[in-house]
């Protein structure tokens, strides 16, 4: 009977491990899958070429911001500046393309297009090391550092908007990011140029994810930092590159969002903090660091954006969605606990073994 009892919570230990492996490895994409299934079933809208292409351009911008948080999560970190970033980058692309501010006065000659893309983009990258620096030479939780910068940076997006947004015109560069490529004899499969870039972002962060020196050092600061220090990495250097990329692709989604509205507004990266945690954490990285991989993440983008376009096609009422969406979060949290085995009941057992 002793020997029974000490092994079970072996057993029991060992069960939740493989569980673990399965959700991690391949339960996000399953979840697609089947959630594809059923409303590929239940409403003949979705099936539309045009259903499919809105999904996919719905989901490239927060996969980009998503792609940005996957880093800093991996190293057991968390950026919550990222909405505000989208919002900021968006703004400052805009005046600088339109020359002007919300009231019409000229502050600016206008630039072209990629010039200012590139200043915004430029911002966003310093932003964020900034915010590495910060975390890393002041030993600041990164919690505080980023969600002070976000406030800083919505304030500033509102106070240069005056709560509107700076509406600009379309040259041939905008107009190159915002195509949509036709793919067929009859073009029926449509493609966005947005989805395109974000798949190729997420093809050059798997490489150095998976294939660099950086990329393991990354994966090694997550899984424990005290450890990677003493290997001679430098790990306040990677955590400061870390969230110059973070900062860098939050920019690029707000660059993408202000090209598909054509403006530039403080509210443009509304709720993006949560979805690109909640992608995150779905796609199976761990919160604690040290886990994960970034072509989950695009998994996880996509059940968010799936489950968000399914309430529209099922005729969920509208006002469910922030509901839906705090469900989705706690439950891709709960999930992250399920992978690590990390449960009260069975952490006693095994003390108790």
């Amino acid at each position: 009977m002793e020997r029974t009892a000490a092994t079970s919570p072996s057993t029991g230990a060992r069960s939740m491990r493989s569980i673990g492996r399965f959700l991690s490895n391949t339960g996000p994409l399953l979840v697609l899958l089947f959630m594809l299934a059923v409303l590929w079933t239940l409403s003949e809208a979705f099936r539309s070429p045009t259903s499919l292409m809105l999904l996919g351009l719905e989901a490239a911008a927060i996969g980009i911001v998503a792609a940005g948080q996957t880093y800093v999560i991996l190293t057991g970190g968390i950026d919550l500046s990222v909405e505000a970033m989208v919002s900021f980058a968006g703004v400052i692309a805009a005046i600088l393309i339109a020359g002007t501010n919300v009231a019409g006065g000229q502050i600016a000659n206008g630039i072209p297009s990629y010039l200012a893309i590139l200043i915004a983009l430029s911002a966003g990258a310093l932003i964020g090391a900034f915010q590495g620096v910060l975390i890393t030479g002041l030993n600041m939780n990164p919690l505080i550092v980023t969600l002070g910068m976000r406030s800083i940076l919505l304030g500033v997006s509102l106070v240069i908007t005056n709560g509107a947004g700076i509406n600009i015109q379309k040259d041939e560069f905008l107009s190159f990011m915002t195509q949509v490529i036709r793919i067929g004899e009859d073009g029926a499969i449509r493609v966005p140029m947005v989805l395109i870039i974000a798949v190729i972002i997420y093809f050059i962060s798997w490489v150095v994810l998976r294939h660099t020196r950086f990329g393991r050092y990354t994966y090694a600061i997550g899984g424990n930092e005290t450890s990677a220090r003493l290997s001679g990495i430098s790990v306040n250097l990677v955590k400061i590159r870390i969230y110059a990329i973070s900062g860098l692709l939050a920019a690029v989604g707000g660059v993408l969002v202000m090209s598909r509205l054509v403006s530039g507004a403080y509210q443009n990266g509304t709720n993006m903090t949560l979805m690109s945690v909640a992608a995150v954490v779905i796609g199976g990285t761990a919160l604690t660091g040290g886990k994960g991989g970034i072509w989950g993440t695009l998994v996880g983008v996509f059940i968010i954006r799936v489950v968000e376009q399914g309430m529209v096609y099922l005729s969920v009422p509208s006002n469910a969605k922030e509901i839906v969406l705090g469900v989705i979060i706690v439950l891709a949290v709960a999930l992250d606990v399920l992978r690590r085995g990390d449960i009260p009941w069975l952490r006693m057992r095994r003390r108790a073994a």
